[in-house]
């Protein structure tokens, strides 16, 4: 029973390639990459912003903001610093789960589309 549900999940898959959709399994698929590299980038992000930190300035971040005693100079810096940090460390996680969909399958993401489009006129 097993191999015929497996048979007809895959004639399923042949039936949306056919009528040029994603198959629901690649979907499926992406989804849980997607999601495993936002959740990599969310706890990278913060490690790599106070690394970052420590190693321009050579002491800890300012994370307590409020305290009186951090310099309000520091503690915003710190804000533009690990913020935009932050930021990069997801892009550059996600885009690196994008691209390996991209070798892997030799087609974009489902649900993404290319931005290169011939204008040709």
């Amino acid at each position: 029973m097993a191999k015929s549900s497996k048979a007809a999940k895959l004639g399923e898959d042949a039936a949306d390639l056919a009528k040029g959709r994603t198959p629901r399994r690649s979907k499926a698929a992406w989804k849980m990459l997607d999601r495993t590299s936002i959740v990599a980038s969310g706890v990278l992000a913060p490690v790599v912003a106070a690394g970052a930190w420590r190693a321009v300035t050579g002491k800890r971040p300012p994370t307590l903001s409020r305290n009186p005693e951090i310099d309000t100079r520091e503690a915003v810096a710190w804000a533009f610093v690990g913020g935009a940090l932050v930021e990069v460390v997801k892009v550059v996680v996600r885009r690196g789960a994008a691209e390996y969909w991209v070798k892997s399958t030799g087609a974009l993401p489902p649900g993404m589309k290319s931005t290169l489009t011939s204008d040709s006129d």
